[in-house]
């Protein structure tokens, strides 16, 4: 029997859940798991489209350096899978984007998929696709692409609008953006255009939408090293957009601590924003110097959320298994938490069912 892993959350805010035994888990098609996935909600299929992420297919049992975990790997299936009640939890193939991407913004529009920027074996890139799924055949179109090349932004939807928001523009630089973009999916054709920019460069954060407005959280800048090469700073700052005035604010409220690679985009619920999963930082640093931890802190991590009504944090349990770098899909009051990395060159194929109550 395996273990099929779901959050353990408390009852305040969410119905509590706890681990248990199934034959047949609910997890993605790739047995290894992917970081950096990109996956949707189609309201009118009733079903998750997944794709891309990467892995590191031919790592050594508890590899630590890079040399034990050998190539990365990207990749470009994209796959359907039901929530219905006939084929839940299934996932299968249903065709391929132009080319390999993980760890780019994405959107559902319809009955398709919206992936922008990204990055893969030939770096990061400016590449916004259009992925349509329907009668059973996926058709993808090639949209305007990116003022600039990206990976790691934060993202959020309002209205027909996609923001990319910060992110890193390319594989070796030692800065992070503050520059924003905004694409009205309805008119794809009118392109991208640059809104204000953050007042806190970052990458790697969380964003989610309360009322029209985006909030943007945690994340780390970088600076040069003393050797020149990319370090990273953890954020736990707390920003807000306002796409009326096209105006930031700093919120008062930061995070209960630094977090980076939260599943993202944050579910919004009652009036509130949920975090889940993500490494706090001591897990990079460790793994930096090959002491990384088994799995990431988030092993026994909270679960927080936030209104910005009243500025208040709430703890509302602990994950159950540490991933990052995963996407979070929201069919109203659940939201599943699609695969993800565990640890350095490790990921998990699992899928964790998130339940929320008011």
């Amino acid at each position: 029997m395996m273990k099929r892993s779901l959050l353990l959350l408390a009852a305040l805010g969410f119905a509590a859940q706890a681990d248990v035994e199934s034959s047949s888990p609910w997890q993605i098609g790739d047995k290894v798991g992917r970081a950096g996935m990109a996956a949707v909600l189609l309201e009118q299929q009733g079903g998750i489209l997944m794709t891309g992420g990467a892995n590191f297919p031919h790592a050594k049992p508890g590899a630590k350096t890079p040399a034990e975990r050998g190539a990365k790997a990207y990749y470009a299936d994209v796959a359907y899978m039901s929530l219905g009640a006939e084929g839940a939890g299934k996932s299968d193939v249903v065709g391929q984007l132009p080319a390999p991407i993980g760890y780019a913004a994405f959107a559902a529009v319809g009955n398709s998929m919206v992936i922008a920027g990204g990055c893969n074996d030939g770096g990061h890139v400016a590449t916004v696709t259009c992925s349509e799924w329907a009668d059973g055949k996926l058709v993808t179109a090639l949209w305007p692409e990116l003022p600039v090349t990206v990976a790691y932004p934060a993202f959020a939807v309002v209205g027909s609008k996609l923001y990319v928001m910060g992110g890193q523009e390319k594989a070796d630089s030692v800065t992070t953006l503050s520059r924003c973009f905004v694409l009205d999916m309805a008119a794809p054709k009118e392109g991208w255009k640059e809104i204000a920019r953050m007042p806190e460069a970052r990458m790697l954060a969380a964003a989610g939408v309360v009322n029209g407005r985006i909030y943007v959280m945690g994340g780390c800048s970088l600076h040069p090293d003393v050797k020149g090469a990319a370090e990273r700073t953890y954020l736990h700052s707390v920003m807000s957009y306002d796409p009326e005035t096209d105006t930031w604010s700093t919120v008062a409220s930061p995070m209960p601590e630094p977090l980076v690679g939260v599943a993202n985009p944050l579910p919004s619920y009652g009036g509130k924003l949920y975090v889940v999963a993500g490494d706090p930082g001591n897990f990079y640093r460790a793994s930096l110097t090959g002491r990384a931890p088994a799995e990431h802190p988030g092993q026994n991590f909270s679960v927080y959320s936030f209104s910005p009504a009243t500025m208040q944090w709430v703890k509302e349990g602990a994950n159950a298994t540490g991933v990052a770098t995963c996407p979070a899909v929201q069919a109203q009051d659940k939201v599943y938490v699609i695969s993800g990395e565990t640890h350095p060159g490790i990921r998990t194929p699992l899928i964790s069912n998130i339940h929320i109550t008011k």
